[in-house]
């Protein structure tokens, strides 16, 4: 690492520096997940206002995981949009009442299942 600040201590620039990995993986994330690399149109407005809604989906994805997976917060958008929503099993009517029935095999069961507790719970 090269620089020409030397007001800095070094330890303070190392840090610096190996948290420029973190933005990185934060922007990876919001392109991959959340389209925020998305301007195809035309107009600046369009464009300044998809990314913004972007960074609002991001946000309270990000609240998501603060409350109701605390444990986990790390996982990405990725990983909770394929947790959460591939899941195997069937809504029901019975009695003027919509029953949801998952499948007893899925993996993610046992996760799906603390966090519906949770949102219960609030």
């Amino acid at each position: 690492m090269v620089t020409n600040d030397t007001k800095i201590p070094c330890e303070t620039l190392i840090t610096r520096y190996r948290q420029r990995g973190r933005v990185e993986d934060l922007i990876k994330e919001l392109k991959a997940g959340f389209a925020f690399d998305k301007n195809d149109s035309h107009s600046f407005t369009m464009n300044a206002a998809r990314a913004l809604i972007s960074a609002v989906a991001y946000n309270i994805v990000q609240l998501f995981k603060l409350i109701l997976i605390p444990f986990d917060s790390r996982k990405t958008i990725a990983t909770l949009r394929f947790e959460l929503l591939h899941v195997t099993g069937k809504i029901t009517h019975h009695a003027h009442r919509i029953v949801l029935h998952l499948a007893s095999s899925q993996v993610f069961s046992g996760f799906i299942g603390n966090v519906l507790n949770d949102i219960l719970q609030m």
